[in-house]
């Protein structure tokens, strides 16, 4: 029964307009807001400890499986069509509560309808000056900032720290729009993932998990982005499930806070997007930007090249492949190029200002 409950709720979204949004408000306000404060109070991953548990029942299966072995072929397949129903049983439940937790909010309005930003086609000479606005302003936050080894970023705190952080920065920032407003003290405090070491394999910074209202931080690879990435998963959790989207609010959070860190966090993420988009649209332009790199920049985009370098096996092209289906299914048509629309908006934004 909930298979068909969870698709009726999505068809819902999809194609009555204003169901998704109006879901959003009257529903996933209050379960996010008072699910995700609780989960918010404790350091660790209700999602990894989830993860962890379910292997472990996997494995529990598998080894009565085998031990049904000894009482013959019957035995076997009796236990293995319980196992089966227990499976089907557990994914539908699954399915479900990710409708009515998260599914239907990838049909809801976007963050430029809901500010009134203008996505256009745009020159080339545009996009040259939002480069080199973004290039200014992660020189002068960067420059303030501790380096370590070999000129690179280090925040010199606990990852946890950073994740206080994050929270209170994102929370001031979203204090800006009604409709980011959610939730109470603990709520959307992003996660370390105690298997991070995982998570790089898989090439994933970050995910967000809709069963318990959590932002998973991978803590692996070079700081300078994790704090973008923290904000990019509060995201997710206001809502906003476009990856783009996610990017440019995540943008938006860090260049609005008080932090250095923060703020030349996200203008690295932006810059990188823009950079690698104005090197299709005017190379001599990029060259020109790109010399201008002050050397602690340049240190950590190299290192940032490195660790994807080092983690790009073939468990990250399935994470990948994985990750663009899940998108696709969720209407995001572009998959995980939906990420390069961020410039759009970076572009709309400047234009507003």
């Amino acid at each position: 029964m909930l298979l068909p409950l969870g698709f009726l709720l999505l068809a819902a979204a999809r194609f009555i307009p204003g169901f998704a949004d109006g879901y959003y408000n009257i529903v996933y306000r209050n379960l996010g807001g008072i699910f995700g404060s609780i989960t918010g109070i404790f350091p660790f991953s209700f999602m990894e400890a989830g993860i962890c548990s379910l292997v472990l029942l996997v494995i529990n299966w598998l080894v009565k499986l085998v031990l049904k072995g000894k009482e013959g072929t019957e035995a076997v397949l009796k236990y293995f069509k319980n196992v089966l129903m227990k499976m089907i049983s557990v994914a539908c439940a699954v399915f479900f509560l990710f409708c009515i937790f998260s599914g239907t909010n990838y049909y809801r309005e976007g963050f430029a309808e809901k500010t009134g930003l203008e996505v256009k086609k745009t020159s080339a000479s545009e996009l040259y000056d939002l480069c080199e606005h973004l290039l200014n302003e992660a020189t002068e936050a960067g420059s303030k900032l501790y380096r370590g080894e070999d000129n690179i970023t280090v925040f010199d705190e606990k990852n946890f720290s950073m994740a206080r952080e994050a929270k209170a920065e994102f929370e001031k920032f979203a204090g800006n729009y009604d409709f980011m407003k959610m939730g109470f003290g603990k709520f959307g405090t992003p996660k370390p993932v105690f298997f991070s070491e995982v998570m790089s394999y898989l090439l994933i910074s970050g995910v967000y998990s809709p069963y318990t209202f959590e932002a998973n931080i991978c803590t692996e690879g070079p700081d300078f982005l994790r704090g973008s990435t923290m904000m990019h998963e509060q995201s997710h959790l206001r809502g906003f499930m476009n990856e783009a989207e996610a990017n440019f609010i995540a943008y938006l959070a860090c260049e609005k806070s008080d932090s250095d860190y923060f703020r030349y966090s996200g203008n690295c993420l932006a810059l990188l997007y823009s950079m690698n988009a104005l090197y299709a649209a005017d190379y001599e332009g990029w060259y020109e930007l790109r010399l201008r790199y002050p050397d602690y920049l340049s240190a950590d985009m190299a290192a940032q090249n490195d660790y994807v370098s080092a983690h790009d096996t073939k468990v990250a092209e399935v994470s990948d492949k994985v990750n663009d289906a899940y998108l696709k299914l969720n209407d995001q048509q572009d998959g995980v190029r939906s990420y390069g629309k961020m410039v759009d908006l970076l572009l709309a934004y400047r234009r507003s200002l």
